[in-house]
C-alpha cells in the first residue's frame, strides 16, 4: 500500500489546525506544509519499515512448509523508519514552498519534525505482524498484514 499523498492529508491538516483554533491567513499554506513533510515522511517510513527476525513459526521438516503461528515485531526507528533529524529538512522545505518564513520557522519545523518521529516509533513499538505468513524451504513465502 503506498504512503498517502500530501493532497489527501491537506484537508484532514486544516481540519485539525482549525478545531485546535489555529485561524490566520497563513493557516492554509501550514496546513499545506503539514501534509507535505507528513506525505514525505510516511513515504520515506515505508521504505524503511522492516519486520523483524524470530516471528515463530510451524515448519517441519523435511518440507519446511508451514506458516508463522506468532505475531512478529516492527523495527523502531532509525533502522525501521525515519527519525526527527531525517524529516526535520523536509519539515524545513515544506515551510519555506508554502512561503512560513521568520524567527520561529525552524523551530515549527522542530516541531513538525519531532512529532512526525514520535508518531512513527509509536506505531512501530504498538502495530504487530499478523501471523499466518506462508512459509515454504523454511523461508516466507507470502506477505504479511499487520494487526
Amino acid at each position: 500500500m503506498p504512503a498517502p499523498q500530501a493532497g489527501q492529508l491537506e484537508g484532514i491538516a486544516k481540519g485539525a489546525l482549525a478545531s485546535a483554533g489555529i485561524r490566520g491567513e497563513n493557516a492554509g499554506d501550514l496546513a499545506k506544509a503539514l501534509a507535505d513533510t507528513t506525505a514525505q515522511a510516511l513515504a520515506m517510513f515505508l521504505t524503511m519499515a522492516m519486520v523483524m527476525p524470530g516471528i515463530p513459526a510451524a515448519a517441519p521438516p523435511p518440507p519446511g512448509s508451514g506458516s508463522t503461528v506468532g505475531p512478529g515485531m516492527l523495527a523502531p526507528p532509525p533502522a525501521g523508519g525515519p527519525a526527527a533529524a531525517q524529516i526535520l529538512p523536509m519539515a524545513q522545505g515544506a515551510l519555506t514552498s508554502a512561503g512560513i518564513k521568520g524567527k520561529n520557522a525552524g523551530d515549527l519545523a522542530q516541531v513538525i519534525a519531532s512529532a512526525l518521529a514520535q508518531g512513527i516509533q509509536m506505531f512501530t513499538a504498538q502495530v504487530m505482524v499478523a501471523p499466518g505468513i506462508a512459509i515454504s524451504g523454511f523461508t516466507t513465502t507470502a506477505p504479511g498484514r499487520l494487526m
